[in-house]
């Protein structure tokens, strides 16, 4: 689809959603791995549909910019954040005032899930635990409300080519390091597997640096996300 059609696309899937009386907005959650593009795509997606005039909530994302220092060295209670950060945002848009169109969750519920996936398969937390928080995390009140997940999916080599790329130093992270990329990947396949089906959609996008490019990614989200407007929820 040539961008003037996609962008004609999205006007005019805007103005049949608004004579409807859908009174929230359509959530769309951002899941993966570190550096397998979900916040480029995302600032890409965001700046397209506002362009199209859609009323967009676009948080930044919890775990690397709005999470306290001080917890980044208890990985539970990071997560934990991080979790209850992503469910604030939901609300946000479930009940705020300004009546957006669309909501887009840089790491949302799923992605929580596959993090104390993670926890447990690291002994972090027992796996009693495990379930109780997901259980939580997966509440109709707010896990209904999500009608798309996007999870991202790419190696951890390129993961880690794409984070040094540009820095002055190719020493490894705490996450950024090929065996915690490649256990979390691991826990992401588990939870999809798992839970997916909870979800009223899910799409898996490969970001292979070989096969594609942020602008071909966010192209591919933006025909899901309409197709989503365009269809409804399940």
């Amino acid at each position: 689809m040539s961008e003037n059609t996609l962008l004609e696309n999205a006007r005019e899937t805007l103005r049949t959603l608004r004579q409807t009386d859908r009174k929230i907005p359509f959530f769309v959650e951002f899941s993966g791995t570190p550096k397998s593009g979900k916040s480029t795509c995302i600032d890409i997606i965001a700046h397209f549909f506002r362009r199209a005039d859609y009323k967009v909530l676009a948080p930044a994302e919890g775990a690397s910019k709005r999470t306290p220092y001080y917890l980044k060295d208890d990985w539970v209670a990071f997560n934990t954040w991080s979790a209850s950060y992503a469910l604030m945002h939901v609300l946000e848009g479930l009940y705020g005032s300004d009546k957006y169109d669309l909501a887009i969750l840089d790491r949302g519920l799923f992605d929580a899930l596959a993090w104390f996936e993670l926890l447990e398969m690291q002994g972090n937390i027992t796996e009693e635990k495990r379930d109780h928080i997901h259980k939580f995390l997966l509440i109709e009140n707010w896990r209904d409300a999500i009608d798309m997940v996007l999870l991202f999916k790419t190696d951890p080599q390129t993961s880690l080519s794409r984070e040094t790329r540009d820095k002055l130093t190719t020493e490894e992270g705490r996450a950024m390091n090929p065996g915690i990329l490649e256990q979390l990947n691991q826990a992401y396949d588990a939870v999809r597997e798992r839970y997916s089906s909870e979800f009223h959609r899910f799409e898996t996008i490969e970001t292979d640096e070989r096969a594609t490019t942020p602008k071909s990614t966010a192209t591919r989200a933006a025909e899901l996300i309409l197709d989503v407007f365009q269809t409804g929820k399940k």
